[in-house]
């Protein structure tokens, strides 16, 4: 049925991530290849997030069974600047709180060209 295929997709999906946690996160990691690649994953992935968030225009983040964790880390990348051209920001059927809620309302004002909450 749809609604399984559905909940198969998006269970444990992660909100995005700042390059700049991102960095953080490559620390404690390590490379089967033996070398240290860290460097070069943190430039491309800093990359590829720049060219994405700062193209988007909606962002659909619905019923992932989220809470204020997530919230707040799509707060961070909202109150960063690194979606100037995002109209619509998708949230419901998720499990946010009044800490994720909050968050979210800090970095609104950061997010100009927004119309549907």
């Amino acid at each position: 049925e749809w609604g399984d295929l559905r909940d198969a997709c998006t269970q444990g999906r992660r909100a995005p991530v700042l390059p700049s946690a991102l960095e953080k996160e490559l620390e404690h990691k390590h490379f089967t290849n033996g070398k240290d690649d860290r460097p070069a994953v943190a430039e491309l992935y800093a990359a590829g997030f720049k060219a994405r968030f700062g193209a988007a225009e909606v962002l659909r983040y619905a019923g992932l069974g989220w809470g204020d964790d997530e919230a707040k880390a799509v707060a961070a990348v909202l109150a960063a600047g690194a979606a100037p051209k995002l109209r619509e920001l998708s949230l419901g059927e998720n499990s946010i709180g009044a800490e994720g809620a909050r968050a979210l309302a800090g970095a609104l004002p950061r997010v100009t060209a927004l119309k549907v909450l």
